[in-house]
């Protein structure tokens, strides 16, 4: 039996743990030691084109067509924001595999060797630790900006998985643009299903190019934290009212996220 087979035949279910052997597998394949020194060249960025397995990729695409319209949750900010949203907590429930990858001991080993330092996961009920962002109509971008997820630099990290990606929409990344001793590097990443970029959310300053008519891009994001950082107090009531404005609604704003 195959991985893929594998992954058809026993994902159905809501326990994470059921594909942690898969994502182990995975990242097992990978030259970590390579990709660190990668991530340390590219002042903390690296992008993997082919990570996942044919198999979860298409159990991810499939959960994605779990959601329906009401449940994304659309922004439109001129020159800033014009997307649909799924958070955390909408995953958890509906998309058992999505919701294992953020969740992977797997995969939080990975990141904390990339990083050099131990990371962990935001809060259980943060609804921007893991989202779904979802480009379906023309003109739906995200402006350029940092993922700093109101952290101190260098706490905070981020990890996107590409889902869908039936489009010429790219992320843009331009690295070292707060290191003087170092030239601008620009990359244009497209990311194809299965495909992983993995970055600091304070260093990587980035956005997603206008999708064009009858295109369709759907990429699984989610955040680390070094130890410690979670946000509290007034930092995590401004950084939900981000949410709220920018991600997920009202509902953003009384997030029961504070502890």
């Amino acid at each position: 039996m195959t991985a893929a087979s594998a992954v058809r035949l026993e994902g159905n279910g809501s326990d994470c743990s059921v594909y942690e052997p898969f994502i182990r597998r995975a990242v097992a394949a990978l030259d970590v030691e390579a990709l660190a020194r990668e991530f340390s060249e590219n002042g903390q960025f690296v992008f993997i084109r082919e990570f996942l397995p044919e198999g979860l990729v298409e159990k991810m695409v499939d959960e994605v067509g779990h959601f329906t319209p009401r449940e994304i949750h659309r922004v439109y900010i001129p020159w800033v924001r014009k997307a649909g949203t799924v958070d955390q907590l909408a995953i958890q429930r509906k998309a058992p595999l999505l919701h294992a990858l953020y969740r992977s001991p797997a995969m939080r080993e990975l990141a904390s060797r990339l990083a050099g330092a131990p990371l962990f996961l935001k809060n259980d009920v943060d609804a921007h630790a893991a989202a779904l962002y979802v480009y379906q109509r023309p003109g739906d971008h995200v402006t350029f900006h940092y993922d700093d997820c109101g952290c101190e630099g260098q706490a905070s990290y981020t990890g996107t998985f590409g889902v869908i990606n039936r489009t010429k929409s790219q992320v843009h990344f331009q690295l070292f643009r707060k290191n003087p001793e170092r030239s601008l590097k620009e990359r244009f990443i497209s990311m194809e299903p299965g495909s992983f970029v993995f970055f600091c959310g304070s260093q990587a300053y980035h956005r997603v190019t206008p999708l064009g008519p009858n295109e369709e891009r759907i990429a699984y994001s989610f955040a680390y934290v070094r130890d410690g950082k979670r946000l509290r107090g007034f930092r995590r009531f401004t950084e939900n009212i981000k949410d709220a404005l920018l991600y997920f609604g009202p509902k953003g704003i009384f997030q029961n996220n504070y502890r």
